[in-house]
Protein backbone atom coordinates (compact mmCIF):
# COMPACT_ATOMS: atom_id res chain seq x y z
CA UNK A 1 0.00 0.00 0.00
CA UNK A 2 1.17 3.54 -1.00
CA UNK A 3 2.20 5.66 2.25
CA UNK A 4 -0.51 8.23 2.56
CA UNK A 5 0.18 9.14 6.03
CA UNK A 6 0.61 13.14 6.67
CA UNK A 7 4.35 14.25 7.30
CA UNK A 8 3.64 15.28 10.63
CA UNK A 9 2.77 13.27 13.74
CA UNK A 10 -0.54 14.11 15.84
CA UNK A 11 1.75 16.36 18.13
CA UNK A 12 2.73 18.61 15.33
CA UNK A 13 6.45 17.28 15.24
CA UNK A 14 8.27 15.19 12.51
CA UNK A 15 7.12 12.20 10.59
CA UNK A 16 8.25 9.15 12.58
CA UNK A 17 10.99 7.39 11.27
CA UNK A 18 10.24 4.12 9.56
CA UNK A 19 10.64 2.12 6.58
CA UNK A 20 7.59 1.57 3.91
CA UNK A 21 6.73 -1.63 5.47
CA UNK A 22 5.38 0.58 9.04
CA UNK A 23 2.88 1.57 6.25
CA UNK A 24 1.81 -1.25 4.21
CA UNK A 25 -1.21 -1.99 6.50
CA UNK A 26 -3.80 -3.51 3.82
CA UNK A 27 -5.60 -6.93 3.76
CA UNK A 28 -2.46 -8.74 3.67
CA UNK A 29 -1.44 -8.23 7.06
CA UNK A 30 -4.49 -9.92 8.87
CA UNK A 31 -5.47 -12.25 5.95
CA UNK A 32 -1.51 -13.42 5.73
CA UNK A 33 -0.23 -12.39 2.26
CA UNK A 34 -1.96 -13.26 -0.90
CA UNK A 35 -2.90 -16.85 -0.34
CA UNK A 36 -6.44 -16.96 -1.88
CA UNK A 37 -7.10 -19.42 0.50
CA UNK A 38 -6.02 -17.35 3.65
CA UNK A 39 -8.01 -14.88 2.42
CA UNK A 40 -11.33 -16.40 1.77
CA UNK A 41 -11.10 -18.20 5.19
CA UNK A 42 -10.31 -14.55 6.75
CA UNK A 43 -13.59 -13.32 4.85
CA UNK A 44 -15.45 -16.37 5.91
CA UNK A 45 -14.37 -16.98 9.41
CA UNK A 46 -14.91 -13.31 9.87
CA UNK A 47 -18.15 -13.31 8.75
CA UNK A 48 -19.46 -16.31 11.11
CA UNK A 49 -17.57 -14.96 14.10
CA UNK A 50 -19.84 -11.76 13.26
CA UNK A 51 -22.89 -13.68 13.63
CA UNK A 52 -21.51 -15.39 16.83
CA UNK A 53 -20.63 -18.57 14.85
CA UNK A 54 -17.36 -20.73 15.23
CA UNK A 55 -17.03 -22.64 12.83
CA UNK A 56 -14.01 -25.03 11.22
CA UNK A 57 -11.95 -24.93 8.25
CA UNK A 58 -13.53 -27.08 6.74
CA UNK A 59 -17.33 -25.39 7.53
CA UNK A 60 -15.95 -22.25 6.41
CA UNK A 61 -14.97 -23.63 3.00
CA UNK A 62 -16.53 -26.58 2.44
CA UNK A 63 -15.62 -26.62 -1.62
CA UNK A 64 -11.94 -27.07 -0.48
CA UNK A 65 -11.19 -28.76 2.85
CA UNK A 66 -8.05 -30.35 2.31
CA UNK A 67 -6.56 -26.39 1.31
CA UNK A 68 -8.74 -24.56 4.23
CA UNK A 69 -7.76 -27.67 6.75
CA UNK A 70 -3.84 -26.62 5.74
CA UNK A 71 -4.25 -23.11 5.02
CA UNK A 72 -5.81 -22.33 8.53
CA UNK A 73 -2.94 -24.52 10.57
CA UNK A 74 -0.59 -22.36 8.57
CA UNK A 75 -2.49 -19.00 9.77
CA UNK A 76 -2.42 -19.87 13.26
CA UNK A 77 1.28 -20.63 12.97
CA UNK A 78 1.39 -16.99 11.73
CA UNK A 79 -0.67 -15.47 14.46
CA UNK A 80 -3.38 -14.70 11.84
CA UNK A 81 -6.14 -17.30 13.19
CA UNK A 82 -7.33 -18.60 16.84
CA UNK A 83 -8.75 -22.16 17.14
CA UNK A 84 -10.23 -23.90 19.78
CA UNK A 85 -9.31 -27.44 20.92
CA UNK A 86 -12.48 -28.73 18.94
CA UNK A 87 -10.43 -27.06 15.79
CA UNK A 88 -13.39 -24.18 15.23
CA UNK A 89 -11.55 -20.91 14.50
CA UNK A 90 -12.21 -18.67 17.16
CA UNK A 91 -10.48 -15.17 16.00
CA UNK A 92 -9.66 -14.04 12.43
CA UNK A 93 -9.43 -10.93 10.62
CA UNK A 94 -8.50 -8.78 14.25
CA UNK A 95 -11.94 -10.33 15.32
CA UNK A 96 -12.33 -12.88 18.05
CA UNK A 97 -15.08 -14.46 20.39
CA UNK A 98 -12.26 -14.12 23.04
CA UNK A 99 -12.42 -11.29 25.64
CA UNK A 100 -9.47 -9.12 25.69
CA UNK A 101 -8.57 -5.23 26.41
CA UNK A 102 -10.08 -4.31 23.37
CA UNK A 103 -13.64 -3.96 21.94
CA UNK A 104 -16.09 -1.77 19.92
CA UNK A 105 -19.61 -1.53 20.90
CA UNK A 106 -22.48 -1.68 18.24
CA UNK A 107 -25.83 -1.98 18.34
CA UNK A 108 -25.81 -2.90 22.25
CA UNK A 109 -23.30 -5.89 21.78
CA UNK A 110 -20.09 -6.19 22.39
CA UNK A 111 -17.60 -7.34 19.47
CA UNK A 112 -13.69 -8.28 21.19
CA UNK A 113 -11.13 -7.57 19.22
CA UNK A 114 -7.06 -8.23 18.79
CA UNK A 115 -6.00 -4.86 19.47
CA UNK A 116 -7.18 -1.16 19.14
CA UNK A 117 -6.34 -0.59 15.62
CA UNK A 118 -9.15 -3.45 15.42
CA UNK A 119 -11.41 -1.60 17.78
CA UNK A 120 -11.09 1.65 14.96
CA UNK A 121 -10.90 -0.13 11.88
CA UNK A 122 -13.41 -2.41 11.92
CA UNK A 123 -15.91 -0.23 12.15
CA UNK A 124 -14.61 2.03 9.95
CA UNK A 125 -14.64 -0.86 7.46
CA UNK A 126 -18.11 -0.94 8.32
CA UNK A 127 -19.26 2.24 8.15
CA UNK A 128 -20.68 1.77 11.24
CA UNK A 129 -22.03 3.74 14.31
CA UNK A 130 -19.75 2.05 17.46
CA UNK A 131 -17.85 3.15 20.33
CA UNK A 132 -14.42 1.41 20.63
CA UNK A 133 -13.25 0.89 23.88
CA UNK A 134 -9.54 0.06 25.21
CA UNK A 135 -7.66 1.31 27.56
CA UNK A 136 -4.18 3.37 27.78
CA UNK A 137 -0.90 1.38 28.21
CA UNK A 138 0.70 3.88 29.87
CA UNK A 139 -1.81 5.23 32.65
CA UNK A 140 -4.10 2.48 32.67
CA UNK A 141 -7.38 5.13 32.00
CA UNK A 142 -10.16 3.91 29.47
CA UNK A 143 -10.32 5.19 26.08
CA UNK A 144 -13.32 5.37 23.98
CA UNK A 145 -13.52 6.64 21.12
CA UNK A 146 -17.53 7.34 19.28
CA UNK A 147 -17.34 6.36 15.72
CA UNK A 148 -20.27 7.64 13.57
CA UNK A 149 -21.16 6.06 10.30
CA UNK A 150 -17.73 4.79 10.42
CA UNK A 151 -15.78 8.27 10.85
CA UNK A 152 -14.10 8.88 14.86
CA UNK A 153 -14.88 11.81 16.28
CA UNK A 154 -12.39 14.33 17.79
CA UNK A 155 -9.94 13.60 20.70
CA UNK A 156 -6.64 13.35 22.01
CA UNK A 157 -6.41 9.53 21.80
CA UNK A 158 -3.51 8.26 19.47
CA UNK A 159 -2.83 5.04 17.91
CA UNK A 160 0.65 3.30 18.32
CA UNK A 161 0.98 1.42 14.87
CA UNK A 162 3.79 -0.83 14.65
CA UNK A 163 5.93 -2.95 12.19
CA UNK A 164 4.15 -5.36 10.68
CA UNK A 165 5.38 -8.75 11.68
CA UNK A 166 8.04 -11.03 10.32
CA UNK A 167 6.33 -13.91 12.29
CA UNK A 168 3.50 -13.93 13.94
CA UNK A 169 0.79 -11.39 13.82
CA UNK A 170 -0.66 -11.41 17.62
CA UNK A 171 2.62 -11.38 19.12
CA UNK A 172 4.60 -8.97 16.48
CA UNK A 173 1.58 -6.10 15.96
CA UNK A 174 -1.28 -6.42 17.78
CA UNK A 175 0.37 -6.77 21.43
CA UNK A 176 1.11 -3.45 21.06
CA UNK A 177 -1.05 -1.50 18.67
CA UNK A 178 -2.24 0.44 21.51
CA UNK A 179 -5.09 3.44 21.95
CA UNK A 180 -2.72 6.20 24.31
CA UNK A 181 -4.85 8.49 26.12
CA UNK A 182 -2.62 11.33 24.23
CA UNK A 183 0.55 11.85 22.57
CA UNK A 184 2.43 12.01 25.85
CA UNK A 185 1.13 9.51 27.12
CA UNK A 186 2.61 7.21 23.56
CA UNK A 187 5.78 8.60 24.06
CA UNK A 188 6.27 8.04 27.80
CA UNK A 189 6.31 4.34 26.81
CA UNK A 190 7.37 4.14 23.06
CA UNK A 191 10.44 5.68 21.46
CA UNK A 192 9.26 6.54 18.58
CA UNK A 193 12.38 7.85 17.35
CA UNK A 194 13.86 4.34 17.74
CA UNK A 195 10.96 1.89 17.59
CA UNK A 196 10.09 1.18 14.15
CA UNK A 197 6.09 1.95 13.87
CA UNK A 198 4.21 5.08 13.42
CA UNK A 199 2.14 7.21 15.79
CA UNK A 200 -1.48 7.48 13.73
CA UNK A 201 -4.31 10.38 14.71
CA UNK A 202 -8.13 8.76 14.41
CA UNK A 203 -8.93 9.87 11.49
CA UNK A 204 -5.20 8.15 10.15
CA UNK A 205 -6.16 4.72 11.90
CA UNK A 206 -9.89 5.11 10.43
CA UNK A 207 -8.35 5.13 6.96
CA UNK A 208 -6.10 2.15 7.21
CA UNK A 209 -8.68 0.18 8.95
CA UNK A 210 -10.57 1.17 5.55
CA UNK A 211 -8.41 -0.21 3.41
CA UNK A 212 -7.76 -3.68 5.93
CA UNK A 213 -11.28 -4.75 5.62
CA UNK A 214 -12.42 -4.04 2.22
CA UNK A 215 -13.09 -7.58 2.01
CA UNK A 216 -15.35 -8.10 4.23
CA UNK A 217 -16.94 -4.60 4.34
CA UNK A 218 -18.19 -5.71 0.65
CA UNK A 219 -19.88 -9.03 2.18
CA UNK A 220 -21.00 -9.04 6.21
CA UNK A 221 -24.49 -7.83 6.96
CA UNK A 222 -24.16 -5.50 9.87
CA UNK A 223 -27.50 -5.63 10.26
CA UNK A 224 -28.14 -9.13 12.62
Amino acid sequence: MEDDLPDSAPDGGPRVPCDDACCQVDGGLLRGGSSEVAAALATAGFVALWHGRSLTPEELLPGNVDKAVDGAALLVAQGRAEMDEAGRVVGIHGLTLRITRHRFDVAGRHRNTWCAFDAVGIPAALGLDAVAVTDCPTCGARVTVEIGAGVPGGGDAVLWLPRPPAANLLAEFCSSADLFCNVDHLHDRIDAGRVPGRVCDLEAAAALGRTAWADVAEVVDTSS
